[in-house]
């Protein structure tokens, strides 16, 4: 969204036109099936939205000022808005670059008046917004083999030291993504995985994470995986689901969404169902908050094998607010 951003500045500046190809931006204003009018109006409104002159210098920048209509070049709009602020053109540059920041700040978060999001985040939130969770597991003849977390993050508050993800079952964890070192706690009804970043996080400033987590010993393990799910604390504007299938494939799969932890993972009737393509099924979901869960399931008790076989959930966990030591 960031590029998206920086691209609508360019050349002639904002055209709806130019924002119908901004997918991402697009998302996070309401979607493709919003009128081309009211995605420019909350674009317009986000801008207006931030402090000081702020505002007035990307409405210049991006072209949306009625004095700037028809300008044909970003720097020539630049020059106008020093003109108008008192400021040089290097000033004017260096300004508008921040001013974006802010901006994608308001969109991630919804909080500005014409927000298509339900629930906005305040300043004292002192919490996460997940731009992007993709979670991608392996299950092999119905056991558990990885599972690969991604996430893309921006932080509400400034100074947090690491990111909390708590589950109720343990595993092999390496990080793969991002600056983080890995401590784990173990607790009476699992263990929570804290990353730690190699600097405190920022906020506004966009983080991506990404572990995997390894079954020990699918050898010996008794336990049979039915589901891959998230607890979903923090605001998170898209998610994905993969789970691919070695050997054996359920005969049932499906969805769901704003489940309890008692409720998950619901019935094949009350969600959406899946149908693997060689072996692999994906969902998606938008805008989840609430510390609800979503996720993928599947028929874990098929019929040829033992009755007394356990199943084994292994979703239990949800990517927590950020903290302090």
């Amino acid at each position: 969204m960031r590029r998206e951003l920086l691209y609508l500045r360019k050349g002639a500046g904002y055209a709806d036109k130019r924002l119908s190809g901004c997918v991402a931006l697009v998302g996070v204003l309401g979607g493709e099936t919003e009128p081309t009018e009211v995605l420019r109006e909350r674009l317009e409104s986000a801008i207006d939205s931030l402090h000081d002159a702020d505002g007035e210098l990307l409405r210049i920048v991006f072209g949306l000022d009625d004095d700037v209509r028809g300008v044909a070049t970003l720097s020539a709009r630049r020059d106008h808005a020093g003109a108008r602020l008192g400021l040089g053109r290097e000033a004017v540059a260096d300004r508008d670059a921040r001013a974006v920041e802010r901006l994608l700040h308001q969109l991630v978060t919804g909080w500005y008046p014409k927000s298509p999001v339900a629930i906005r985040i305040p300043e004292s939130h002192n919490g996460i917004v997940n731009h992007v969770v993709h979670i991608g597991t392996v299950v092999d003849n119905m056991r558990h083999e990885l599972t690969h977390h991604q996430y893309r993050f921006m932080v509400t508050f400034d100074g947090a030291e690491f990111v909390a993800v708590a589950a109720t079952h343990g595993g092999a964890v390496a990080v793969t993504r991002g600056e983080w070192a890995l401590r784990t706690l173990t607790t009476p009804g699992g263990v929570v995985h804290q990353f730690w970043h190699v600097s405190p996080l920022r906020r506004g400033v966009t983080y991506e994470l990404g572990f995997i987590v390894r079954n020990p010993d699918m050898a010996s393990d008794p336990y049979w995986l039915s589901e891959e799910s998230l607890a979903f604390h923090e605001p998170t504007r898209h998610v994905v689901f993969e789970v691919q299938f070695k050997g054996t494939v359920p005969e049932q799969i499906w969805t769901f969404s704003g489940l309890t932890a008692a409720e998950r993972p619901g019935r094949p009737s009350q969600g959406v169902p899946l149908t693997p393509e060689s072996g692999t099924v994906r969902a998606q979901f938008r805008d989840l908050y609430g510390g609800l869960y979503a996720g993928v399931a599947w028929d874990g008790q098929l019929r040829a094998s033992p009755a007394t076989m356990p199943t084994y959930e292994a979703g239990l966990c949800g990517i927590t607010p950020v903290g302090r030591a």
